[in-house]
C-alpha cells in the first residue's frame, strides 16, 4: 500500500525561490556604497520589485531574499513593502554581513537548513516575463529518471551586438548535447578589447578547448556562441551541498558550473532551458544593462512590466499612462507648451519640464525640474534631480537630490552619485563619476565577479564614512524563529553580524548615505541653493566646477578610460564591439597564431592584473603565472588559518576542479610555495599573508637547507598524495629548476637564494619520499642531453645523483649475489 501521509507530505512543499539581493560586485560604485543596488530604481521602480514579481506570477510561494551589503535597508524596505502582506507569498530575510560571496551565500543557505525541495535562484537584480514554469516542469520531469540532473540554466538566443555592445556582457561559448539539452561546456571570457597603448595589453579571446572525449560520449555536440546567460536557473537540493562539500566554489558560473562539468565522474549533470523568442529575461549587472533592460522595458519587451500597468511597485498608487512612440507620464506633471518631450521618455509624478526644453529617450523620476532650455538625451534622473537652465546632459545617470547649475554639462556615461551638485558651468567630463563620497583606496572597477569584499573598503578621508542603518529592528514576516549570533539594528531573520568598528558596520549595513560634519551639511545646503563660493567649499573643484559639492573619482580600470564604453550607462559606438573582433582575428594570422594563443590566456580577466613588472614580456605565461598565484593563496590560507592537511587537500582539490588541472600541477605550486616560507615575502602575496614569510633570508645554506626541512617534513604527506606517477615527480623537479632560477612564473620569488642548497632540498625530498630514485635519476638522464646552460642544476646536485647511481647498482649487486647463493 503506498504511503499516502509520507507522499501528502511531499506535495505541501512550496516552491521556493533564493534571491540573491547582493552581486559581491563594484561596477555601480559609488551609488552602492549608499544604497543597494537591488533598490536603486530601474524605470522608477526599485529593482527587486520585478524580480519578486516575476517569481509571484510563476507559482513561488516561499522566498529568501539573502542580504549582505546595506542589508538594514533591504529588509526594512521588505517589510514596509505590499510582499508582506500578499496572501501565499512568504518573503523571508537571511542577512550575513560578513558574506563575501554567492559561494558562502549558498552554504549558508544550506546551513539554515530552508530548502525542502527542488527551488529557483536568481538575483536580485533579475527582470523576467519567462513562463518559468516551463523550465520547473521540465526539470522536475528529468529529475524523476536522473537523480544527478542538478540543475537547468536558462538561455535566450541574442546575436553578439545584443550581447556585447548592448548589454556589455562577455563573449559566451556553451557546447550541447541538443538532443536532451545537456549542457557539455561553459565558457565565459571578457570580449576582446583594445590595446590602449598605455601599457594596458589588449584583450584577446583564449581559444575554445573541448574535451575530446565529449565528442566519443554524445554522438551530437552542438557549440553554441549565440546564446545569453539569462541567470534563471532551477535548482536540486544537491546544488547547495555541493557548494557546502566545495569549499573553493566562490561563484556560481565560473566555479560551480564549470567545476561540475569538469568532474564528470561524479555523474551530476547540468541542463538548459532556452527561451522562446516572445519571452524575456535578464540581469542587471552593471551599468551598460541598467541602460538596456531599462530601454527594454519602455520599449515594452517585458509586457506585463511596463509602467502603464501600474502594478509596480506592489502596492503602489501610480498613474502612468502610455502614448506612442512609448513614453509614458503620471498624471500630475507640468511641461511648458514650448518644450519638446520625445520618444522613450518617462515622466514621474510632479515633473517639472521648463520653457524650451527637450527631453528624449530618458527617465524622469518624481519630483524632477528640468529647467528652460535645458537639453536632456538618454539620461536617468532619479527623485528630486533638479537642473538649472541651460544644462545639457547625454546619456548620464543622476541620483536622487543631485542639482546641477545653470548652464552645466553632464557628460556621455558620467554618474552623479546622491546630493552631488555641479557648480554653474561646470563640466563633469565622459564616464566620469561623482560622489560625495571620496573615493576609497582599494576601488577596482574591474571587478565584475563574486570575489569583491562587501564592506572591504574604507573611504579615503576619515572624516567621511558611510552612516550606520536606519532600519527598524529584526523583521521577520514568514519568520523562520530568531537565531542567536546577531542583535544589531535591521539584524533580519538569521541574521549573522560580527563585531566590528562603527564606520565598518556603517559600510556593511548602508543607511542614509554619506556622513557630513555640520559645517559640511551648511556647505551643501549653499551648493545647492547657488550660493557657496569656491573659497569656502570643502570640496576640489575639479570636477564639480566652482561652487559644486563631490568628489570626482579616477576610472580605475586595468584597460583604462578607452574601454569605458563597456561597463558606461551610455550606449555604445556602434560596431565597437565588431572591430574589436576583427583585430582579435586580424592577430590570429598564421605567423604568430602559437604565440598570440599563448597570451590569451592572460587576457582572461580572473586575475587582479597585478602578476608582476615583467608580465609583459613574451615569454612569461600569464594565464599560468595567474593559476600559479591562486594555487599559493588557496594553501597560504589554509597555513593561515591552520587547517588540518585533509581540509587543505579539499580546499586544493576544488581549486584544480575550478581550473580543469591536473594534481601534479597543483603538487608543484605547492612545493614552491612551502619552499618560499622560508625566504622573504614575495613581491606578489597578498598583504595578509606577508606575516607568513620571514623578514629577512636565513644566513648560509646549513640555515636555509633547515628552515625548509620543517616546512617540507609538515606538508610532505600532502605533496605525495598529489603526485601520481614517477612522470608527475619529473615535472615537478623541472618546476623547482624555474623557482631556483626565477624563470617563467617565478619572477619576484626570491627562489635564487636556495640555489647555494639545491642538492640539499633533493636529497631531503628523497628522505621524506616525496620523489622516488626513479624520478631522479630520469630527471638526472633528460637534462644530460640538454644544453649547458640547462644542466646548470644538474651539476650542482650531480653528488646526489651519484650516490643515487651507485646505492642503485649495489642494490641490483646484492640481488644477484642473493639469486646466485639460491641457485
Amino acid at each position: 500500500m503506498p504511503n499516502r501521509g509520507k507522499d501528502a507530505e511531499k506535495a505541501k512543499v512550496p516552491l521556493q525561490a533564493v534571491v540573491l539581493a547582493d552581486s559581491f560586485a563594484q561596477r555601480f560604485r559609488p551609488i552602492t556604497l549608499e544604497r543597494p543596488k537591488v533598490l536603486l530604481p530601474l524605470v522608477n521602480v526599485p529593482m527587486i520589485e520585478y524580480t519578486l514579481e516575476f517569481l509571484a506570477s510563476n507559482g513561488v510561494e516561499e522566498v529568501f531574499v539573502f542580504c549582505c551589503a546595506h542589508a538594514a535597508q533591504i529588509t526594512a524596505y521588505l517589510e514596509q513593502s505590499a510582499w508582506s502582506t500578499i496572501p501565499g507569498f512568504v518573503v523571508h530575510a537571511i542577512v550575513s554581513t560578513n558574506c563575501v560571496s554567492a559561494g558562502e551565500a549558498m552554504r549558508l543557505i544550506d546551513h539554515r537548513h530552508v530548502i525542502r525541495a527542488d527551488f529557483v535562484l536568481v538575483s536580485g537584480d533579475t527582470v523576467a516575463n519567462m513562463d518559468l514554469r516551463r523550465a520547473i516542469e521540465a526539470h522536475r520531469e528529468r529529475r524523476k529518471t536522473e537523480k544527478l540532473a542538478i540543475m537547468t540554466m536558462c538561455v535566450k538566443a541574442s546575436n553578439r551586438r545584443q550581447r556585447e555592445e548592448r548589454a556589455g556582457e562577455s563573449n559566451l561559448v556553451i557546447a550541447l548535447d541538443p538532443t536532451v539539452g545537456r549542457v557539455l561546456h561553459y565558457d565565459d571570457n571578457p570580449s576582446p578589447g583594445k590595446d590602449t597603448g598605455e601599457g594596458h595589453r589588449g584583450r584577446k579571446l583564449p581559444p575554445v578547448s573541448l574535451d575530446a572525449s565529449l565528442f566519443s560520449e554524445h554522438p551530437n555536440v552542438e557549440v553554441r556562441t549565440d546564446l545569453r546567460d539569462c541567470h534563471v536557473d532551477v535548482c536540486a537540493p544537491e546544488v547547495l551541498y555541493l557548494f557546502t562539500d566545495n569549499f573553493d566554489y566562490q561563484q556560481i558560473r565560473r566555479d560551480f558550473v564549470c567545476g561540475t562539468l569538469n568532474e564528470r565522474e561524479l555523474g551530476n549533470n547540468v541542463y538548459a532551458h532556452e527561451l522562446g523568442p516572445r519571452e524575456y529575461a535578464a540581469r542587471v549587472h552593471n551599468l551598460r544593462t541598467y541602460d538596456a533592460v531599462s530601454r527594454d522595458i519602455v520599449g515594452r519587451w517585458t509586457y506585463p512590466h511596463v509602467p502603464d500597468v501600474n502594478s509596480l511597485p506592489r502596492g503602489a498608487n501610480t498613474t502612468y499612462s502610455h502614448a506612442w512612440p512609448h513614453s509614458y507620464a503620471e498624471s500630475d506633471v507640468r511641461v511648458d507648451p514650448s518644450a519638446v518631450i520625445g520618444p522613450g521618455v518617462v515622466l514621474g509624478a510632479g515633473c517639472v519640464v521648463g520653457k524650451d526644453a527637450r527631453v528624449s529617450r530618458s527617465v524622469l523620476g518624481r519630483g524632477v525640474v528640468v529647467g528652460a532650455g535645458c537639453v536632456v538625451d538618454g539620461s536617468y534622473l532619479q527623485e528630486r534631480v533638479r537642473l538649472g537652465e541651460r544644462v545639457k546632459t547625454t546619456s548620464a545617470l543622476i541620483c536622487e537630490g543631485s542639482v546641477v547649475h545653470d548652464g552645466a554639462v553632464v557628460g556621455k556615461g558620467a554618474v552623479l552619485s546622491y546630493d552631488v551638485v555641479l557648480g554653474p558651468g561646470a563640466v563633469a567630463a565622459d564616464y566620469s563619476r561623482v560622489s560625495l563620497a571620496s573615493q576609497p583606496r582599494d576601488d577596482d572597477d574591474d571587478s565584475d565577479d563574486d570575489s569583491f569584499h562587501v564592506g572591504s573598503a574604507e573611504p579615503s578621508s576619515s572624516a567621511r564614512r558611510m552612516s550606520g542603518g536606519a532600519g527598524a529592528g529584526g523583521f521577520g514576516f514568514g519568520s523562520l524563529g530568531a537565531q542567536s549570533g546577531g542583535a544589531g539594528a535591521g539584524a533580519g531573520v538569521g541574521s549573522d553580524y560580527d563585531s566590528e568598528d562603527e564606520a565598518g558596520r556603517a559600510i556593511r549595513e548602508g543607511g542614509a548615505g554619506v556622513v557630513l560634519s555640520d559645517a559640511e551639511k551648511a556647505a551643501l545646503d549653499r551648493a545647492k541653493a547657488g550660493t557657496l563660493s569656491a573659497a569656502d567649499s570643502p570640496w576640489p573643484s575639479d570636477g564639480v566646477g566652482a561652487g559644486g559639492a563631490g568628489y570626482l573619482w579616477h576610472c580605475a580600470s586595468r584597460y583604462g578610460a578607452e574601454d569605458e564604453w563597456r561597463f558606461s550607462v551610455a550606449p555604445a559606438p556602434a560596431g565597437v564591439a565588431a572591430r574589436a573582433y576583427d583585430v582579435d582575428d586580424g592577430l590570429d594570422s598564421d605567423d604568430d597564431r602559437a604565440h598570440v594563443r599563448d597570451d590569451a590566456a592572460a587576457g582572461v580577466a580572473y586575475g587582479d592584473g597585478d602578476v608582476g613588472d615583467d608580465s609583459s614580456d613574451g615569454g612569461v605565461d600569464e594565464g599560468e603565472a595567474i593559476f600559479r598565484k591562486e594555487v599559493a593563496e588557496t594553501f597560504l590560507r589554509c597555513v593561515k588559518h591552520g587547517y588540518a592537511q585533509a581540509n587543505a587537500v579539499v580546499e586544493l582539490q576544488g581549486l584544480k576542479m575550478a581550473e580543469n588541472r591536473t594534481f601534479a600541477d597543483i603538487a608543484r605550486y605547492v612545493l614552491m610555495t612551502v619552499l618560499g616560507l622560508s625566504l622573504p615575502a614575495p613581491r606578489d602575496v597578498a598583504k595578509e599573508n606577508a606575516k607568513l614569510y620571514p623578514a629577512r633570508a636565513p644566513e648560509g645554506a646549513a640555515a636555509t637547507v633547515k628552515a625548509v626541512r620543517e616546512r617540507v617534513k609538515e606538508w610532505a604527506p600532502l605533496l605525495t598524495r598529489f603526485l601520481k606517477s614517477e612522470d608527475d615527480q619529473v615535472e615537478m623537479l623541472l618546476t623547482l629548476e624555474d623557482y631556483c632560477a626565477e624563470d617563467e612564473v617565478f619572477r619576484g620569488m626570491n627562489g635564487g637564494l636556495l640555489v647555494p642548497a639545491f642538492a640539499k632540498i633533493l636529497h631531503m625530498l628523497y628522505d621524506v619520499d616525496v620523489l622516488s630514485e626513479v624520478s631522479v635519476l630520469a630527471w638526472a638522464e633528460e637534462k644530460a642531453h640538454a644544453s649547458e646552460e640547462d644542466r646548470r642544476f644538474l651539476k650542482l646536485a650531480q653528488p646526489f645523483v651519484d650516490w643515487l647511481k651507485d646505492a642503485d647498482e649495489e642494490s641490483d649487486d646484492d640481488s644477484e649475489e642473493e639469486e646466485s647463493d639460491s641457485d
